[in-house]
């Protein structure tokens, strides 16, 4: 999500963590990004706290295909 959607939207991450707890934020610049967040996906599921076809899991996904194709863009330009 861009971050002005991020913040505009009351049910973001971002909005919903409380005002004492730690955030870290991937910038879709990070080459890394897209990876640490496929990687995340896959813990979240195989802790058993989210399952593939769960809205949080197959939005982050889309972000970190979103991020993927933005790097390539600019990397073919």
């Amino acid at each position: 999500m861009l971050k002005s959607q991020e913040i505009l939207d009351p049910s973001s991450c971002l909005n919903r963590a409380k005002d004492d707890e730690i955030v870290f934020v991937l910038l879709g610049r990070d080459l890394a990004a897209p990876v640490a967040i496929k990687e995340w996906c896959a813990i979240r599921v195989k802790l058993g706290k989210n399952q593939w076809h769960d809205k949080q899991i197959e939005e982050a996904l889309a972000c970190a295909k979103a991020m993927e194709e933005k790097q390539n863009e600019c990397n073919n330009s």
